[in-house]
């Protein structure tokens, strides 16, 4: 299916993971990038997918910001409409979670999680509706990357999953908002995507462990970046669009009932 994404100018906020599959898919697409980074990690991350979307022909550049900081989410405005001129895709993919219990959680976690996740996602949206897209008068996308745990909260990840909740509201009220903009505004809350980071998780043991958690997913796999970063792309093209402040849920079904098991021969086997 030919989205006629070719030569939008997207924003993919994060550098890793998933945001890294929604900028190359963003790309295969025909999309020119402009993706950001905190991080020396995410720096490294973000120069080579850089390198590989202009190998496919198209324009990329990476930004360095802080989504704790206001001023740099402005500067990050500045930076890409002064070298691409205008912005049709904004997809607020990155984040951090700071495991712990409700009792156990600081002011500074607090503010950590919900300032990375929720307020500076919104300041992200914030500025490049006023400078970008509500300017420009065609309209754009928006597409915020929430959560599985903002519908259905887990233990230790207290925060992080109150804060993706209020993406998922967040994404509702810019809709109703900003639809007049022709700007449409949707979210995505990806289940068990194995990345890089989960994976390194679960190694410290601040993330349940793979096999009890496949059990429980009805198709029987994880999902993949590239699984959230289809939807991402579809949600950003007109393909779409008449589909405003929606949160799609992708978890292979996990989240759509209970599956019962039992231990059979010493083993746990699930009970369809």
């Amino acid at each position: 299916m030919d989205l006629n994404l070719k030569n939008k100018i997207v924003v993919v906020t994060g550098s890793r993971g998933i945001c890294r599959a929604i900028a190359l898919t963003f790309a295969e697409e025909g999309s020119n990038l402009a993706i950001t980074y905190t991080t020396e990690k995410g720096k490294k991350e973000s120069k080579n997918s850089v390198k590989k979307i202009k190998s496919m022909g198209n324009k990329a550049i990476n930004v360095k910001m802080d989504l704790l900081n206001l001023r740099d989410i402005s500067l990050m405005v500045d930076k890409i409409l002064s070298k691409f001129g205008r912005i049709d895709v904004l997809v607020n993919c990155a984040g951090d979670c700071i495991p712990a219990n409700a009792e156990d959680f600081t002011e500074e976690q607090w503010d950590h999680d919900i300032g990375i996740n929720l307020k500076g996602l919104y300041f992200c949206c914030k500025e490049i509706f006023n400078n970008a897209m509500k300017k420009q008068q065609i309209g754009g996308n928006i597409v915020n990357i929430a959560s599985l745990v903002g519908v259905i909260p887990i233990k230790t990840d207290t925060v992080y999953d109150v804060a993706k909740a209020g993406v998922i509201h967040l994404t509702k009220q810019l809709a109703l908002e900003w639809g007049s903009y022709n700007v449409r505004v949707n979210s995505i809350s990806p289940g068990w995507i194995i990345t890089q980071n989960i994976l390194d998780r679960v190694k410290k043991g601040t993330s349940a462990k793979l096999e009890p958690a496949l059990r429980i997913i009805p198709l029987n796999r994880f999902g993949k970046p590239k699984d959230i970063a289809n939807l991402a792309a579809f949600l950003s093209s007109d393909k779409s669009d008449f589909i405003n402040g929606e949160n799609i849920i992708v978890d292979g079904g996990m989240s759509k009932g209970i599956r019962l098991s039992e231990l059979v021969n010493g083993k746990i086997e699930t009970i369809y």
